[in-house]
């Protein structure tokens, strides 16, 4: 009989979810390395695992009105993952700041259980049909995280949109970039940030990328993409219009 390789998932007592894969040859950029695009995908997906497992699941939010939206990321990276890697994911949710839902995403080496990459980001718990934001201690379908959590990577704030940025290019918005929800992914705009970049930053190794959300982009919709080069920062910093307001804003350091 083949010889058929298994994955493990599973929740910690302490609400920390883990789940074991393998880095994929398609998951990688021409360097082995696991794309930005792949690493926001994958963990945005099993942070939506998390909550399904635990009885949150898109269908069971959406008859409830409510919609979770992500508004900042923040990824750190020690060793970016490689093709053929077996990783363990870990997330898990820390305790609510006013209106910000904190989740922690961690990537581990399987074998030597090495931290890869930690990430952090910024949710907000929306009432649909009155568009209000729920405070994260007043969302009763679970109980309210008190975990505090360290992170060494830069926090996932608000990036402030550069003066005399130049222009990169456009993209406009294709049935191929939309989820479920009808909207381009949030881990479609990673994609959007390394195919508009000029050469020599796309094949740099980043340890850092900070993304902000700031207006969703539909079908059609036309996206200018503008950047600039911090030399003495090492940071490239790159922002995504469409018409004259900001959809999104990313930040790359090396």
């Amino acid at each position: 009989m083949e010889n058929v390789e298994k994955f493990n998932e599973w929740h910690e007592d302490d609400l920390s979810f883990h789940k074991d894969t393998m880095v994929s040859f398609s998951q990688c950029t021409p360097d082995r390395n696991m794309s930005w695009t792949e690493i926001l995908r994958f963990t945005s997906d099993n942070a939506g695992e998390d909550f399904t497992k635990r009885g949150m699941s898109w269908p069971f939010l959406m008859t409830k009105g409510i919609a979770f939206i992500v508004g900042r990321t923040s990824f750190h990276a020690y060793k970016m993952p490689i093709a053929d890697q077996r990783i363990s994911y870990i997330t898990y949710e820390a305790a609510p700041q006013g209106p910000l839902n904190p989740r922690y995403y961690e990537l581990r080496d399987t074998k030597t259980g090495e931290l890869l990459i930690k990430g952090q980001t910024q949710w907000t718990i929306l009432d649909v049909e009155n568009r209000k934001i729920i405070a994260g201690k007043n969302f009763t379908l679970r109980p309210t995280p008190t975990r505090v959590e360290p992170f060494d990577g830069i926090p996932a704030g608000k990036i402030k949109v550069p003066e005399e940025l130049e222009d990169l290019g456009k993209h406009k918005i294709r049935y191929s970039d939309l989820d479920a929800n009808g909207h381009t992914n949030n881990a479609r705009y990673a994609s959007f940030v390394f195919d508009f970049l000029p050469e020599e930053f796309q094949k740099k190794v980043y340890k850092d990328l900070r993304m902000n959300y700031s207006k969703e982009t539909m079908l059609g919709d036309e996206l200018v993409l503008k950047g600039k080069l911090f030399e003495e920062e090492k940071k490239y910093t790159i922002v995504g219009f469409v018409g004259q307001e900001t959809s999104f804003e990313c930040e790359l350091y090396w």
